[in-house]
């Protein structure tokens, strides 16, 4: 299984632009109309599930390309496992599909079906050539012959956050959203690029890592909330409850403070 080094976790998070809004650049520039729908339907899936339609778009995403760069498939693997956990049922009846995909895409779906962690889906999985195939190693970093892992812990230092948005643009669930705000405690590391300009040791070389991870944290929630109202939604409940450490309830104040500055401006007025 491939090893994560601090280069390649540093290339990760700098090649990130948006982590996880789902929008054209991911795709690339010339993406066509049929990809921007396919992308779209995945970013608002929450506000109106049709798990009907989910089939048929896993085979549109196969045949436009969508499914090849594995680097790529982050936000795909929580919306989908998210996706076949809340439609247990219809696995069996999905696999049909999969089964039907060219093998490089029908790997990354029987991760994400995998990562669903149901009854079913260990059903579907025991199936000797979808076992097969599921064990090749894969990018992800992800030891698929062992039980999946939980997705609210899954090494934040690894897909981490785009897999909590791909969760939520299936769901609109409020977890995904707090896991993504407990990053933002990692506001005690900025600075670490400035002062660590030619990292030596390890601690040096992580402070880094954990600078760049909170700055990609803070900049997927905000433009995360100007994208979806109910981001900016869960991210005021998260405030206003006040579980989160002193830093990122700071950090997540200032998102607030942007979005809502009549109401959030007036609180920190009235606090000093």
């Amino acid at each position: 299984m491939k090893q994560i080094t601090y280069l390649t976790l540093l290339l990760f998070f700098l090649a990130m632009t948006g982590c996880a809004q789902v929008k054209k650049s991911q795709v690339g520039v010339k993406a066509s109309v049929s990809q921007l729908e396919l992308i779209n339907w995945m970013t608002f899936y929450y506000k109106k599930p049709s798990p009907k339609e989910f089939p048929n778009w896993l085979k549109r995403l196969s045949s436009e390309g969508l499914l090849k760069d594995e680097k790529k498939q982050f936000p795909f693997l929580g919306f989908a496992a998210t996706v076949f956990a809340a439609n247990a049922d219809k696995v069996s009846e999905w696999t049909r599909t999969i089964d039907a995909l060219p093998q490089r895409d029908r790997k990354t779906v029987l991760i994400a079906l995998w990562l669903s962690n149901t009854e079913e889906s260990h059903n579907a999985l025991s199936d000797i050539s979808r076992k097969n195939l599921l064990q090749i190693q894969n990018y992800f970093n992800l030891q698929t012959q062992r039980l999946p892992p939980s997705l609210d812990t899954i090494d934040k230092y690894w897909g981490f956050l785009d897999i909590q948005w791909g969760r939520f643009l299936a769901s609109g669930a409020k977890k995904p959203i707090i896991n993504i705000t407990s990053v933002l405690e990692l506001a005690s590391f900025l600075g670490s690029k400035k002062k660590y300009s030619k990292p030596e040791t390890k601690e040096e070389k992580w402070a880094i890592i954990n600078e760049v991870l909170f700055t990609t944290a803070l900049r997927s929630l905000r433009s995360n909330c100007k994208m979806h109202p109910k981001v900016l939604e869960i991210c005021e409940q998260i405030y206003e409850e006040g579980k989160l450490g002193r830093l990122a309830q700071w950090s997540l104040k200032s998102i607030l403070i942007e979005m809502k500055p009549d109401k959030y401006r007036i609180e920190v007025s009235s606090n000093k």
